[in-house]
């Protein structure tokens, strides 16, 4: 009976000691893992897939106006996650240009200036846009990044002017019967699909909540642990 006692108690002692090694070894690794990845630098260049979480268009944005993404798909480094899928990006209008009456694009200039994680580590960072689902990007007044929308307001006011001719051309044959008409109803038409032309405003840069980014940094990310000051070192 007391050898029974004796063995169950060295069974137990033994379970004991194996779940206090585990417990030890778990902690470790999550203690190496975490000097790991406060280490990580995130080199300049990188790319990051993000979607907004805003809608941004240049009709209504203003310098200055804030907005921000969520991570897609995550970036990692040597195999490991250092940027997780949720992961918050903030950011803020640059500058922008309102597209004009008759010439000129829309273009916004987007600038990204932080990331929160999920487990709500704050992290500074530089980043432009390098590229978006509907528009091309563009190194617009020494500024790499900018956004600007496709088309041409003079394009569309010759193709406005063409179209108004064939159709007055039209018009003015079946009501002059003749060369003559066709002529002049030609000018007529497309004198007003030019003016027409003129009073149309060019095409805005407009994102929709949901748009995929895909943005760049332009410097590092240091991912490493602040220190804390030494004693009597006075905070900067």
């Amino acid at each position: 009976m007391k050898v029974e006692e004796s063995n169950s108690e060295s069974r137990y002692i033994k379970g004991l000691a194996m779940k206090r090694l585990m417990i030890a070894l778990v902690f470790s690794t999550v203690s190496i893992l975490a000097v790991d990845v406060d280490k990580v630098v995130i080199p300049a260049k990188t790319e990051i897939f993000m979607t907004l979480q805003r809608s941004l268009n240049t009709k209504t944005a203003s310098t200055g106006d804030r907005f921000y993404g969520e991570v897609s798909v995550p970036v990692t480094i040597n195999d490991e996650i250092v940027i997780p899928v949720g992961t918050t990006v903030i950011g803020h209008v640059e500058s922008l240009r309102r597209p004009g009456h008759l010439k000129g694009k829309g273009q916004i200039d987007l600038k990204f200036d932080s990331m929160i994680f999920p487990d709500g580590v704050t992290r500074d960072m530089r980043a432009i846009v390098q590229s978006t689902e509907n528009y091309s990007t563009e190194r617009v007044a020494k500024s790499e990044g900018t956004v600007v929308a496709g088309g041409s307001q003079g394009g569309e006011t010759a193709e406005a002017a063409a179209k108004g001719g064939v159709t007055g051309a039209t018009v003015g044959a079946i009501a002059g019967r003749s060369l003559k008409g066709a002529g002049v109803g030609g000018m007529v038409g497309a004198a007003g699909g030019a003016v027409l032309g003129v009073f149309k405003r060019g095409k805005d840069v407009e994102f929709r909540r949901g748009d995929s980014i895909t943005i760049q940094l332009t410097d590092s990310v240091r991912l490493v642990k602040a220190e804390p000051p030494a004693q009597g070192e006075k905070l900067k």
